[in-house]
């Protein structure tokens, strides 16, 4: 992300940073983040079965995203996608390659408002959101009420499936 903020001459750029205790994407090769992240959204982790559902998550959810995946099974795969611009821009081909058309199970998770997320699950996909605001409390504890977590993310994509 530093990188291509360093690199864009075309518009403006930022880099978002967290404060909260978040897990790194140690089981996600190196070369693959940084490619990925110039391109938008990558695969941090790829189904070894049939596709069945595709989990979106971007910045500190995507850690969620890995442990549901793990949780849920062999055909899941999950998508980090910290910039939706950036990947609107791909290649068809590129788009397709991480967000396959024939998978129409997709769920996203964002702390964040959800509605943009439906361009990507579709209409009949599933977005674990937070469509409110004014909840404050040490950040583990928001998340946790605001079902942003890795348990709720597994409930909804059981459900769901």
């Amino acid at each position: 992300a530093y990188v291509h903020s360093q690199q864009r001459k075309d518009g403006p750029t930022s880099l978002i940073l967290t404060r909260q205790n978040v897990d790194t994407l140690k089981s996600v090769p190196v070369k693959t983040r940084r490619e990925g992240v110039l391109k938008g959204a990558y695969v941090a982790k790829k189904e070894s079965g049939d596709l069945k559902l595709i989990i979106i998550a971007s910045g500190s959810e995507v850690q969620h995203a890995m442990k549901a995946a793990d949780e849920l099974g062999d055909g899941v795969r999950v998508v980090s996608m910290p910039s939706m611009d950036i990947f609107d821009r791909q290649s068809d081909s590129y788009k397709e390659e991480v967000l396959p058309k024939a998978c129409t199970k997709r769920v996203a998770m964002e702390a964040g408002v959800s509605t943009m997320w439906y361009k990507y699950v579709g209409l009949d996909g599933k977005v674990v959101g937070v469509d409110r605001f004014g909840f404050s409390a040490p950040g583990d504890i928001v998340m946790k009420e605001l079902g942003m977590t890795a348990d709720n993310l597994i409930s909804v994509c059981k459900e769901y499936m």
